[in-house]
């Protein structure tokens, strides 16, 4: 395969992040046929198809991924060059796109992105929040840089680390006088508030109430934290949050914060990122940057 078609490589990785043609043309400032020509051009080289078309999406093939991968890597060098070689007042110095859990977005990040923009007053830094799958899917698909997830993925080609630690507690209305109180009335079922359904803080407090009481649990998904805080001051159930998150988001509301037992509350957030040689440079020093402890942020 000859170095001249390293170009379509990049055509290749615009269409599987946009999903077809047609926006991939947009993104790259062309035309359709044109990205077309693009994608036959690299097909014929490689010997193989590399895109499945589907009646609303395009996914790669099995020689589509490997090619994915060295379009990925091919995008981190230019990411790179950017990075090294731009000047001026146009000249882009890098980006740097990340994802977070809300919680983690909220409490944890800012001050770690606030200590790498004055170190890279240049990068260009956005923050994308949603759920840890979600992200994931997203940091495989080439659309994110590095992610923070409350789950360690294991995925391979990809590394993580433990970036902060914290603590589940109990959030609960002010009125509600101790665990105790929360874990009597076996007669009622408490009502479990919850962001979206699958989320992994409220299955631990799913798992100590059932161990701990015979009340039943009812969960209710709200679609947003804020949701959750207001659902919980007004006494209609209780929510799992990370201490740290819950107690600045918690302001001015009638709320209250419980332990729960060690092995419910102990809460780790990765990083999770392409190994370094896959990455970019901005996204390696963000890495670096978070493996530094400092002030007023807790990290591994």
């Amino acid at each position: 395969m000859d170095h001249w078609i390293l170009p379509d490589l990049i055509v290749l990785l615009e269409v599987v992040r946009a999903g077809s043609f047609t926006r991939a043309a947009e993104r790259l400032h062309t035309v359709q046929s044109n990205v077309t020509a693009r994608i036959k051009t690299l097909e014929r080289a490689a010997g193989v198809p590399l895109l499945q078309r589907h009646a609303r999406s395009i996914k790669p093939t099995p020689a589509g991924e490997a090619a994915l991968a060295l379009a990925l890597r091919l995008d981190a060098v230019m990411d790179d060059l950017r990075f090294t070689f731009g000047r001026g007042a146009q000249a882009s110095m890098g980006k740097l796109r990340l994802g977070s859990i809300e919680t983690t977005a909220a409490s944890h990040l800012p001050a770690v992105v606030a200590r790498y923009a004055r170190q890279h007053p240049k990068v260009e830094v956005s923050v994308e929040t949603g759920s840890s799958a979600s992200l994931l899917k997203q940091l495989q698909a080439g659309e994110l840089d590095a992610v923070f997830v409350s789950r360690a993925p294991g995925i391979t080609g990809f590394r993580e680390i433990v970036a902060f630690r914290d603590e589940l507690a109990i959030v609960a209305p002010a009125t509600l006088g101790s665990t105790a109180e929360l874990l009597a009335s076996a007669d009622t079922p408490v009502s479990v508030l919850v962001q979206r359904l699958g989320c992994s803080y409220t299955d631990r407090l799913l798992g100590y109430l059932k161990q701990k009481s015979k009340r039943s649990c009812r969960l209710r998904e709200l679609g947003t934290l804020e949701g959750v805080l207001g659902f919980v001051e007004v006494g209609a159930g209780v929510a799992a949050m990370p201490r740290t998150f819950a107690r600045t988001a918690a302001g001015r509301r009638r709320l209250k914060l419980f332990p729960l037992p060690k092995k419910f509350a102990e809460l780790k957030t990765y990083l999770v990122a392409p190994a370094s040689r896959d990455s970019s440079f901005a996204t390696n020093e963000f890495i670096s940057c978070c493996e530094r402890p400092a002030s007023g942020v807790s990290a591994a």
